[in-house]
């Protein structure tokens, strides 16, 4: 959600659709090394691989010239599902959902948008697979300054991939995800158009709730994201307030603590009853983390490196610099 509101910011309004920060040359050629890739990473130069080493291989698929990646998850399939920002004929600039194989085949469009200045993110899957949950966003211009945004709309809908069903969970909503009962959704909660919170709702759209039972509050947040095993959450924030005393903030990869518009930006960890919750590590900006399949770590992207993190000891196990963007959103692929 953070790339979202800069480039609403920027008058280009999208998920995620950012000026390429370095040039495509800087990764390989090679397009379907989905199958050896530990990881892939949805960046602004497209959707690559990389191998256990941080190494960028080449990319999983070829995409829409000119359309740019962002929010990608593995569904239980095997499938990558994706947003991807890019202009259609008619219906101008904005975002819709995509899946494909991992090897690179049988690219789809699962959700179009349905005009302009409209754009769907953030899937997230049921255990079965059978529905998704995405974020919708729809933005309005002003009529005499094109680029300028007046309001926007967000909510949270789901879809039955199945027959194609597709409702509305709730209004003033954005990133969710499921947690394992199936039956509940974690989502950033928009109150008047800015960040209200973690929240949690029955996916029938019932009995909302605030997720953290610290009394902590956040300046900035994004990209909550539940771990294999069903037992924590993880996600960005910057400006951390809090009811107790905070300690002071971990060390991030580099030994430092950068912050994104001055204010501190650091990964954190709770349980799904929210009666806690732990900074691992600072990230330098709002960063979208992604858990190993074994729990035990977090991937992300910061300043144009690649880092996994131990989620025990907040150890960095993986460092490596990127192909030339400054940020990415990861996935493990296995």
């Amino acid at each position: 959600m953070r790339a979202l509101a800069v480039l609403l910011a920027l008058g280009l309004a999208g998920c995620q659709s950012a000026p390429q920060n370095g040039p495509q040359s800087a990764i390989p050629n090679e397009v379907g090394i989905g199958t050896r890739s530990t990881f892939a990473i949805a960046t602004p130069a497209g959707l690559v691989g990389l191998d256990a080493a941080g190494k960028i291989i080449g990319r999983i698929a070829t995409l829409p010239k000119g359309a740019v990646p962002s929010a990608p998850v593995l569904h239980p399939s095997g499938r990558i599902f994706f947003a991807l920002s890019q202009t259609l004929e008619g219906l101008g600039f904005g975002s819709d959902i995509y899946s494909v194989n991992v090897d690179g085949t049988d690219l789809r469009a699962v959700i179009t948008r349905e005009g302009p200045d409209v754009f769907y993110a953030s899937p997230s899957f049921e255990a079965s697979g059978n529905v998704m949950y995405v974020h919708r966003r729809a933005a309005k211009q002003e009529a005499n300054n094109p680029g300028v945004y007046l309001e926007t709309e967000d909510r949270i809908e789901r879809l039955d991939l199945r027959t194609g069903e597709r409702q509305k969970v709730l209004s003033d909503g954005a990133e969710p995800a499921v947690l394992p009962d199936g039956k509940t959704l974690v989502y950033v909660r928009i109150d008047r158009g800015q960040q209200a919170g973690l929240y949690t709702i029955g996916t029938d759209g019932s009995k909302p709730q605030p997720l953290l039972k610290t009394g902590d509050r956040f300046w900035w947040l994004q990209a909550p994201r539940v771990s294999p095993d069903g037992r924590e959450l993880t996600w960005s924030s910057a400006g951390r307030t809090s009811a107790v005393p905070v300690g002071p903030p971990v060390a991030g990869g580099n030994g430092g603590r950068l912050a994104h518009l001055d204010i501190p930006s650091e990964l954190y960890v709770a349980p799904l009853d929210g009666t806690s919750l732990r900074s691992i590590t600072t990230t330098m900006d709002d960063v979208t983390p992604a858990w190993s399949p074994d729990s035990t770590r977090i991937a992300f992207i910061a300043m144009g490196t690649f880092f996994v993190v131990s989620v025990q000891d907040a150890a960095v196990v993986v460092k490596a610099q990127t192909a030339g963007f400054n940020y990415g959103d990861p996935i493990f692929l296995h």
